[in-house]
């Protein structure tokens, strides 16, 4: 979470971002150098490449790492459940890397759901040992349309217990039934 000296960085950070006439909204890589400011931590040169692991903010220091996302909402007074997408993954092209050789498009919810479940995890374990990450969070900025609220999320952002979890369609791919 954030200290009171970072909450008091954010603020000022997205103050100061809003009143520039050259940035439309604070997503993507805004987002993630106001992260840094705040947590006053080195940014990377965009120009210099992007990786496509998981952790966009490294603390080098503390070995702590967030993916950081921003997500655009009607409200933030009304309470909201709210979807965002970390990474795509075509699991059935990578059915064997996963440890599913049979795996198709026709494979049951639960074939399906426990390769989903394995990319990830894998996807989390393979950027925390590249990036040298113990503390792992998703840090999220939640906003609202116009841009006059703000807040932010942090959550552990650790790998699943595929028992966990229980897959079906929702729509019955016989019957055509959600």
């Amino acid at each position: 979470m954030l200290t009171e000296n970072e909450i008091e960085r954010l603020r000022q950070a997205i103050i100061t971002t809003i009143a520039s006439p050259v940035i439309g909204s604070i997503e993507d890589y805004t987002w993630e150098a106001i992260f840094h400011y705040v947590k006053d931590i080195p940014l990377s040169d965009p120009a210099l490449g992007r990786s496509k692991l998981l952790y966009d903010a490294v603390d080098t220091t503390t070995a702590t790492g967030w993916s950081l996302k921003s997500l655009q909402l009607n409200s933030l007074t009304v309470v909201n459940t709210f979807l965002f997408v970390i990474q795509r993954a075509d699991v059935i092209k990578k059915a064997a890397q996963l440890g599913f050789p049979g795996l198709t498009e026709q494979s049951s919810p639960a074939e399906l759901g426990a390769a989903i479940v394995q990319h990830w995890n894998e996807k989390i374990i393979s950027s925390q040992a590249a990036q040298r990450i113990t503390n792992s969070y998703e840090g999220i900025l939640l906003k609202t349309i116009r841009g006059y609220e703000y807040s932010y999320c942090e959550f552990p952002l650790n790998p699943f217990d595929p028992n966990a979890f229980s897959w079906a369609w929702t729509v019955d791919r016989v019957t055509g039934k959600s």
